[in-house]
C-alpha cells in the first residue's frame, strides 16, 4: 500500500514540475530567455509528451482535489503573460506545440475527473 502511495506521490510531483517547466527561464548575454525560446525546447515538448504518455498508459491514483488542481494548472500555464505600458505579451501562448500538449494533458486530467465520478455514481446503483 505505501509503494502505491509513493508512485502515486512521485508522479503528481513530477507532474507539478512539468506542468511549470514552460515558465522555466535562463540567462544569456541578451537578458532572461524562456527556454521555450532557446534550443532546449525539445527539453519541455519532451517532459510534457511523457507525462501525457505516463497519465495515459498508467493509472496514478489521484484525489479528486489533485485532479482538479493540475487540470487547472496545465490549463492556465499557457495563458501566463507580462505586460509593460502599453500592452499584454503572452509568454508562452504562441509556442503552439507547448500550449496544446499543455491542453492535452488538462482534458486527460479532467476526463479522469469526469469519468471516475460517473463510473463511481452508476456503480452505486
Amino acid at each position: 500500500m505505501n509503494k502505491i502511495l509513493s508512485t502515486s506521490g512521485l508522479v503528481f510531483c513530477l507532474t507539478i514540475f512539468i506542468g511549470l517547466m514552460p515558465l522555466a527561464f535562463t540567462f544569456s548575454k541578451n537578458g532572461t530567455q524562456l527556454l521555450l525560446e532557446t534550443s532546449l525546447n525539445y527539453l519541455v515538448w519532451s517532459g510534457q509528451a511523457i507525462i501525457l504518455l505516463l497519465l495515459l498508459v498508467t493509472k496514478p491514483n489521484f484525489s479528486k482535489n489533485q485532479l482538479i488542481g493540475l487540470a487547472a494548472l496545465f490549463m492556465l500555464v499557457p495563458f501566463a503573460f507580462t505586460f509593460n505600458e502599453n500592452e499584454a505579451y503572452f509568454l508562452i501562448l504562441n509556442k503552439y506545440t507547448s500550449s496544446i500538449l499543455s491542453w492535452v494533458i488538462s482534458s486527460v486530467f479532467l476526463s479522469k475527473l469526469l469519468f471516475s465520478e460517473k463510473l463511481k455514481v452508476n456503480s452505486n446503483i
